[in-house]
């Protein structure tokens, strides 16, 4: 498969995390919406079947890479003392490293020993609080409807953006998006598909103005190396392994508490079930040769409708793996 790289200059910050299955969601009701419901079905065949002509890595902040979830490297007691104290400090000051450079993540990659001090200071959480607005008067102030009180409620949204935050005045950054194709035609289908939710927004509450972005850049990248030998891959997208998957490898875990969108949002009952993910980072050992994809889609996962699914592809990178000698 051939690898893209799309460039996204948001507009405003956004309250949902840039993660591949979420993009993924917006796609499939970008589809339904525009194309119809049998266009939908045409598109989500292949991944049904194992073969996704597209696959997703999460978002990050321009150059930077997640920073590899990788086995520890086995020294032998003849080492050097002065090799043990090197490999105690990388583990010590690369603890709460979250994401690493290109050249560093490639060199991870590669099996080389990398010193990580510290992490780049690129994401912008914050609490901003909000007030429901009385839609009769304008203000806040409160009003009944049949005894319940409406208006003058304070809340809270948790926005999230990449800032550079290292210099003396924020900067905000672009956010990376890592694609791979089948083909020509895929490609051409990615873009146009990343283009089209520009104009809608990303993410929660994109009806307000959250999740607005443009597209700068959509091109070929050859920034990921292949390796002769590898016998394992790293996954930049959040993913959720198929039973034929590779099982040893080193992880972490979240819990992806889904919400349906659009029209099935206010459906009676408009939760997904939880789902276990493995994290950006994840690293496993492969067998055989290494693949472009791993994962599966994930379906029967919201008890409102059987036709929703959810995106569990790992964009794998591969990797030379430490083994023990």
């Amino acid at each position: 498969m051939q690898t893209y790289r799309v460039r996204l200059r948001p507009r405003s910050a956004t309250l949902s995390p840039w993660q591949a299955d979420t993009l993924f969601g917006h796609w499939c009701w970008l589809i339904r919406y525009e194309e119809g419901e049998a266009a939908l079905r045409t598109f989500l065949d292949p991944y049904r079947a194992g073969e996704p002509p597209i696959v997703l890595s999460n978002g990050f902040p321009e150059d930077w890479l997640p920073r590899p979830i990788l086995p520890p490297r086995l020294r032998a007691p003849s080492r050097k003392k002065t090799d043990q104290v090197w490999a105690m400090q990388a583990a010590k000051k690369g603890k709460d490293v979250r994401f690493v450079s290109l050249d560093d993540f490639n060199a991870l990659c590669r099996g080389d020993e990398v010193l990580l001090t510290t992490s780049p200071n690129v994401i912008l959480q914050r609490t901003e609080l909000k007030n429901l607005i009385n839609r009769l008067t304008g203000t806040t102030a409160g009003f009944e409807i049949e005894g319940e009180e409406v208006g003058g409620r304070l809340f809270d949204c948790q926005e999230i953006a990449y800032v550079d935050r290292s210099g003396l005045l924020p900067k905000p950054l672009d956010v990376s998006i890592y694609v791979k194709v089948a083909d020509e035609e895929s490609a051409k289908k990615a873009e146009d598909l990343f283009r089209r939710l520009a104009r809608s927004g990303y993410g929660a509450k994109k009806a307000v103005g959250y999740g607005q972005f443009e597209v700068v850049e959509f091109k070929r990248f050859d920034g990921f190396p292949e390796l002769d030998g590898a016998n394992g891959f790293v996954s930049l997208s959040n993913w959720v392994p198929a039973g034929s998957d590779p099982q040893v490898g080193f992880y972490n875990t979240m819990v992806k508490y889904g919400k349906l969108g659009e029209e099935l949002a206010v459906s009676e009952n408009p939760f997904k079930f939880p789902l276990t993910m493995l994290i950006a980072g994840s690293s496993f050992y492969a067998e055989g040769e290494v693949k472009d994809y791993y994962g599966r889609l994930v379906e029967g996962i919201a008890p409102a409708d059987d036709r929703v699914v959810q995106y569990g592809y790992a964009f794998a990178v591969s990797a030379h793996l430490a083994v023990e000698d």
